[in-house]
Order: structure tokens, then sequence, then C-alpha cells
């Protein structure tokens, strides 16, 4: 070796073994319990990542209760913690003590740039503030007709094509076609535009959109699990050029997006912005937006690039999710064929009252009227959270109260943990919206009666919806929650009063599930029209094209994300 690299070679060789000792050093944490890492280089966490989601998570609720301390890659601590109060005093009581780390900002911002989602502190505060009036529950009401205009577009095409088939039935891309008509959904509620999805998928800028939210943030081998845990060393404006330049890291199409997303958000801005200007203003989120900020000074309102920030999070926020939700909905209503009728008398009742009121478009009242209706979404919510996870950093030193006590491994008992700043604290959503303490002993069950006689006022309060942690939590929890529940609701009434949703003899059959690519498990959907009604054959297969000559009808294999 050179003499000149000498010094190179040596301060590598130390700064690697500073940032080892910096991982495995122990800390007041380490006393806590935990699982066994499964390796040195990825701890606990690539098995965590790259199982099916909440497999993991379920098995250590069991074990350890609502925290445990975990591995990351090289022998990081990280705490895991699903426990109700703990979540509590992170989301709600510590305020912005608890921000993301800089590893996942980096990649929420290759997708939303500096939107709401990928900033904390003040600037948090600051956006927050602007962008409320444009999310309030008037402004949300007035989006209904909207969400039912979507819902009835992808009926009334699913009933033409059945239609005019030879033998009434056909074979439909459930979560395709869910995705663009709320894609649909979303732009004309939020930006008065129109997508026309429907009749439009192979536009390259909603082809853009579809799975995007799988291909950000879904499965991860074990290279990059190794790279998420060690780029926490790497500052953030550094890993954000990393993401956004380097090909090769399976996020070319989310950088592609982002490119023809900036576009449509630069044209949006400025048209409305216009429009706003000569006193032509619409209702829809985005003109809404744009008119509060006005009413703020360069300190206090959002800059033409937070502005396009914000537009981008709307869209991949308030769209995928929202499908994706829906979809796992249908699933567990096709497996529940009791529960699903139970849901269609429930909507074909409101449905008459509303015929009979002279009525023809469904009010929040309405919804509110609809108690099953209702209990339906909070356990879809429940049961199939689309983020399974989030992450967060303890921001200083601080003492965090349990539901619970403990027993530490040197044997203290003990209802709060110190947590040293710096920490890296995984949220276990699924596992905490399956908390048994909370939810009754079936809590791993699809079982919407449950809400019915359940009274959501408890000790300890997380959640922004149902004591749910779907929508997140405190200063954080999801600024457009009334905007997916309403949008749920809608779309529910307008499919299951129309079709019938079943499972195949073939899909009562025991069958292995693998894990594929991008954290998504595998259904397929075929309709078939019957006594009036279509019905819907739900089949879950393995990660590859099916053989179905069995099933009376082709079947398209599409791709959900599990939650």
């Amino acid at each position: 070796m050179s003499t000149s690299l000498l010094p190179f070679v040596s301060l590598a060789v130390l700064l690697g073994l500073y940032l080892v000792y910096k991982c495995v050093a122990p800390t007041s944490i380490s006393d806590i319990p935990g699982p066994k890492p499964d390796s040195f280089w990825l701890g606990n966490v690539g098995k965590l990542y790259r199982s099916l989601i909440g497999d993991v998570d379920f098995v250590w609720q069991d074990q350890f209760g609502g925290i445990a301390r975990i591995k990351g890659p090289i022998g990081q601590d990280v705490l895991w913690i699903s426990d109700p109060k703990a979540l509590q005093f992170i989301h709600q009581t510590a305020g912005y003590n608890f921000p993301k780390p800089s590893e996942r900002q980096a990649i929420i911002r290759l997708s939303t740039d500096h939107g709401l989602a990928s900033v904390d502190g003040e600037i948090h505060k600051r956006q927050r503030k602007v962008m409320l009036p444009a999310f309030g529950t008037p402004e949300t009401k007035a989006l209904l007709p909207i969400f039912s205009k979507c819902a009835q577009s992808i009926t009334a095409k699913w009933k033409d094509q059945l239609f005019d088939t030879s033998d009434q039935t056909n074979v439909y891309n459930i979560p395709s076609w869910l995705s663009s008509a709320t894609l649909d959904a979303i732009g004309e509620a939020a930006f008065d535009h129109q997508f026309n999805s429907l009749d439009n998928q192979e536009d390259e800028f909603i082809k853009g959109y579809q799975n995007m939210f799988i291909e950000t943030f879904g499965g991860l081998s074990e290279s990059k699990v190794f790279f998420l845990g060690v780029s926490r060393f790497i500052p953030l404006p550094l890993l954000e050029m990393f993401y956004a330049h380097v090909p090769g890291l399976g996020l070319d199409p989310t950088i592609k997006n982002r490119k023809l997303a900036h576009k449509f958000a630069k044209e949006m801005i400025a048209s409305k912005s216009e429009a706003i200007d000569v006193g032509n203003g619409r209702h829809d989120v985005m003109s809404i937006l744009l008119t509060a900020n006005k009413a703020h000074n360069t300190k206090t309102g959002l800059t033409d690039y937070e502005m396009l920030s914000q537009m981008r999070t709307i869209l991949i926020a308030g769209h995928e999710t929202t499908s994706n939700s829906l979809s796992w909905g249908l699933y567990e209503l096709a497996r529940n064929p009791e529960i699903q009728q139970r849901l269609r008398k429930e909507i074909h009742d409101a449905e008459a009252g509303l015929k009979a009121r002279g009525r023809s478009h469904f009010t929040v009242s309405d919804l509110e009227a609809m108690p099953f209706n209702q209990a339906c979404v909070k356990e879809m919510l429940r049961l199939h959270p689309v983020v399974p996870h989030t992450f967060r950093i303890a921001g200083k030193n601080i003492a965090v109260p349990l539901s619970k006590p403990i027993t530490t491994l040197s044997g203290k008992v003990t209802q709060e943990v110190f947590i040293p700043k710096g920490t890296r604290i995984t949220v276990a959503i699924a596992a905490y919206n399956r908390d048994k303490s909370l939810f009754g002993e079936d809590a791993h069950e699809f079982n919407p009666a449950r809400w019915l006689n359940m009274s959501e006022k408890r000790d300890t309060s997380v959640g922004v919806y149902s004591n749910l942690l779907t929508f997140s939590a405190g200063v954080r929890a999801c600024i457009g929650w009334r905007f997916a529940v309403f949008e749920m609701q809608l779309f529910l009434i307008e499919l299951i009063s129309n079709f019938e949703f079943s499972w195949t003899e073939e899909t009562k059959k025991p069958a292995t599930l693998l894990r594929p690519k991008f954290d998504q498990n595998f259904i397929a959907f075929a309709f078939h029209k019957a006594a009036g009604i279509c019905r819907a054959d739900l089949l879950r297969a393995l990660p590859k094209i099916v053989e179905t000559s069995n099933l009376n009808s082709s079947v398209i294999i599409i791709q959900l994300t599990p939650s």
C-alpha cells in the first residue's frame, strides 16, 4: 500500500470502528427485553421488513408486550413500541420532541418533496397552520358529491362491460380500478382537475401513480435494509441527493414521477393563483389552500416550492392509500359473506329512505345514520393499516411512561423507560391496532360489530380517528383523515349496493402464500352476473400466474400493499 494512502485508510478504519462502537455501546434501553438478533449485520429489522407485514410484530407483541429492544444493522439498539400510553406520550404529550429520523425523511422527500409529511418542528407547525382551513369539516363535507360520482363511474363501467359479454362474465383488476377511481376523486376534490384515469389508464402521469406507494415504501432487499440502517450517519442533504440521482436503487419510477408531478403542480398553481386573483377561485382543496396562504406574509406562509410539495403530498397520501384500504376491505367482506350481507341491507334501507325523501345524494347526516357502514370502515382501517410502521428519533433525553410495568433484564420492575437522545424508535401501528387490551380477544379477526358495542372513550386515547393509529396521532396526525373516511364510506355504499363479493371454492383450499417483491399479497377478482347482482369471485394465490381452468373464468393476478 502506498504510504500516501495510509492516513486515509487509517482514518476510514477509525471512523468505521467509531460508528460500530456508537451502535453497540450499551445504553439505558439495552436493559429492556427483546428478541435475539438474527444477525449482526441486519439485527432483527431484516426479518421485520422482509416478512409478511405484521407477522413479526404480532409475535413480539405476544412475547414482550408493548415495548421491546430490537437490533438494527451492526448492533444498533432500536425501540419497538406498540404500548398505548407510550405512543400517546410520543405523539401527543412530547409533540415535536420525536421527529422523523433523517434516513426516513430522505426517502419520503423523494415522493413528496418538502411537504407536510417530510418536515418537522417549526416548519411543520407553520405548514400545518396554513393547510388546516382546506381540510376542515365543512370543506370536506362539500366534497361528498364528488366521491359519490367517482364511485358511480366505476360501477357504471363494470355493469356496461358485464352486460356486453356473451356469457355475462368478466374479469377485473380491482385494485387497479380503485386506484384509478380514487385518483379521479382526489383530482377533482383536491385540484378541481379531471384526470379521467378510468378512461385513460395508459396516460404516463396516471401510470406514475399506480403502485407508487408500494415502489417507494415497499419491501427491502437485505442490502437496502443494511444501507438504511447505516445511512443514519449520512447528513440529510447528501442522502436526498443520493436517492434522487443514483440509479439502480429501485426508485427510478418514483424519480420519473417526480419530474411529471413538478410540471403538473407548477401549471396547476399558476392557473389557480391567476383565477383567485381575478375573483374566480374555486372550492377545491388547492384553491382554498392558495387563498389561505395569501393571508400570510412571507414568514408565516408557504413558499412556491412548499406549495408544490403539498400537491405531491396530497396526491400520494390521498389516493393510493384509500384505494388499498378499500381493496383490503373488499377482501375481508368477500371472506365474510354474512357481514357483507348485513352491510348491504343497511345500505339498501338507507337508499330507500333517501329516495322516499326525494334526495339522491348522501349527506354527512345520512352517513352518520349508517352505524354498520361506519363500523366496517373502522374495521378495515384497523385490521389493514396501509402504513404498518412509522419511525421516530428521540430529540432529547426523555422518560416515556408505559401502560403496564415491565421487568428489565437486570430484574428491575418499571412503568417508564428512559430514552437517550438519538434513539431510533419503530412505532408498530399494525401491532397497536390489534392490541387485545384495546380491541378484544378477537383483535386479529375482521369483526365490524365490535365497534357497535365499544366505547371509544378510553383512559389512553391515541389515534385521531376512533383511537386507531392508522392516521397517526397528535401533531403528526393525517390532516386529511376525514377526507379518506367519507370517501371510503361512499365507495362502499356504491360497490356493496351493486355487487356481491364472494370467494371461489378454489380460494377456500389451503395454499402456501409466499412473500412477493414489494410486501404485496396477490389477489384476483373475477366478476359474474348472478340473479341481477354481479358476483365477485376473489382468489388469494401464489405470486405467479395461476392455472385457472377449474375456476370457470380467467383470473388476473394483481398486487396489493399488505398491512
